[in-house]
């Protein structure tokens, strides 16, 4: 599974229990999505579902670098400044064994059942990662996602009124009250 944040949208690229890779994109038009073995790309819109002359970014190079270092402060001539986020930070330790950890305007806690969240102080971001039952959530003011590996493995994307959804086998996308995707035998399915 990937996923980058261009610029222009957010692209996923699903592919767990299915054989075949879908990628989906949000953007101010709607969802565009396609699979790896359909020769159209299709959009979800306000009007209904329909295909589209879009197009999708190469998905399989590593965006990690650019998309960690982008705008970043790194390197020696920050290293005073890290001295003083890390001398302003603050850890506890809770009764029940819960390790939380205060760097620079972010709380990132650990619970016993290794249950880890990281959230900004005003709460306006929150991730929580579970390994204990293969589950992740990432939430901010304009994204929310949820995925896990458990039994009822799925990824699901919300962007106001955009969703994207995949179970391992089905996939959806739904945008202002209209529905498409593939189903299992990756055949598009318009709700």
């Amino acid at each position: 599974m990937a996923c980058a944040l261009p610029q222009r949208g957010i692209f996923e690229s699903f592919e767990l229990s299915s054989h075949y890779s879908r990628y989906a994109k949000m953007w101010y038009k709607g969802v565009s999505f396609t699979s790896e073995a359909c020769a159209l790309i299709y959009l979800v819109d306000t009007a209904g579902t329909r295909t589209t002359t879009d197009t999708f970014t190469d998905l399989t190079k590593d965006y990690t670098l650019a998309v960690f270092y982008d705008d970043s402060r790194h390197g020696p001539s920050y290293m005073a400044e890290a001295h003083d986020v890390i001398a302003n930070s603050a850890y506890t330790c809770t009764e029940d064994g819960t390790e939380i950890y205060d760097i620079n305007g972010f709380r990132i806690t650990q619970a016993a059942d290794v249950l880890v969240k990281a959230s900004r102080v005003d709460n306006q971001c929150l991730i929580r990662t579970s390994p204990g039952n293969g589950s992740a959530t990432l939430t901010t003011p304009g994204i929310h996602c949820t995925a896990s590996l458990g039994k009822t493995s799925h990824l699901f994307v919300r962007r106001n009124e955009k969703r994207m959804h995949f179970d391992g086998s089905c996939f959806i996308v739904r945008n202002a009250g209209h529905s498409a995707g593939f189903n299992e035998n990756n055949l598009l399915i318009v709700y």
